[in-house]
């Protein structure tokens, strides 16, 4: 007896390739919204603003680079392009080194940075620590989503999400940005930078409702982590000891 064809059965079983538009979708959005923020000030500068300074220079395209190829990554799992996605990963983990090598470097030279722009920096004290320590708490945050994210990688439902949210802890610099589009109609940077933020994770957590009836566990854990380690120091910290110091060393 001639054993049956079961290809069309294994064909049937067997995952097909996961097309889903919602993370290209994100990917884009925070690509352009990168794009929008630093529009006048990196990428079309006005020549009578001057020259920006090297560190600038390079720590933006950096960033800009690491948002690009997030894009890229995610269009190419979007078409079933897994190999070359595989093979980019490389440029991404080097990127991603980079990314908080040169923001560190930008965030240690940010007081002589506001002083040869004409910045009273005495008198933005507030508004300096302010920024340190919620760049510092992106900063960290970034890292170790993207980190889970690279030691999950096999499983693309986690890893996707954990790539997502890494990519969502850097993006408050273009988000304080947009405010002053007119669109915004000259909002509070920091209010467009919650408000973006939030709509950004609550935007994930629908896609989960939405596709899989629950919260995925990355994202469960995922979003309060990176709204608090990213958010809770700009607010908390100023004022205290270790802000004293950190001026101090920055001064």
């Amino acid at each position: 007896m001639s054993q049956p064809d079961l290809r069309p059965t294994l064909m049937r079983d067997a995952p097909a390739p996961n097309r889903s538009a919602f993370f290209p979708a994100m990917a884009l959005l925070l690509l352009a919204a990168v794009l929008a923020g630093f529009w006048n000030t990196f990428f079309f500068r006005d020549a009578a603003s001057g020259p920006l300074a090297l560190h600038l220079q390079i720590h933006g395209g950096v960033v800009t680079a690491w948002f690009a190829l997030f894009a890229v990554q995610s269009l190419l799992v979007a078409n079933a392009r897994i190999a070359l996605h595989r093979r980019l990963g490389v440029l991404g983990a080097v990127l991603a080194l980079c990314v908080v090598v040169t923001s560190l470097g930008t965030l240690a030279q940010l007081v002589q940075s506001w002083r040869a722009q004409g910045v009273d920096v005495a008198a933005q004290r507030s508004l300096l620590s302010l920024i340190l320590w919620g760049d510092l708490g992106a900063l960290t945050a970034y890292g170790v989503l993207l980190v889970r994210g690279l030691w999950l990688r096999r499983r693309s439902d986690a890893h996707r999400r954990l790539m997502l949210l890494a990519s969502l802890a850097i993006i408050s610099p273009a988000l304080i940005r947009l405010a002053d589009l007119p669109v915004f109609g000259r909002l509070d940077g920091v209010f467009v930078t919650i408000g973006g933020l939030l709509a950004l994770v609550i935007a994930v957590v629908v896609h989960d409702l939405a596709t899989l009836r629950r919260i995925h566990h990355e994202t469960l854990w995922g979003v309060p982590f990176f709204l608090v380690v990213h958010l809770a120091p700009a607010f908390l910290m100023p004022g205290t000891a270790a802000d004293t110091w950190l001026l101090a060393v920055l001064w």
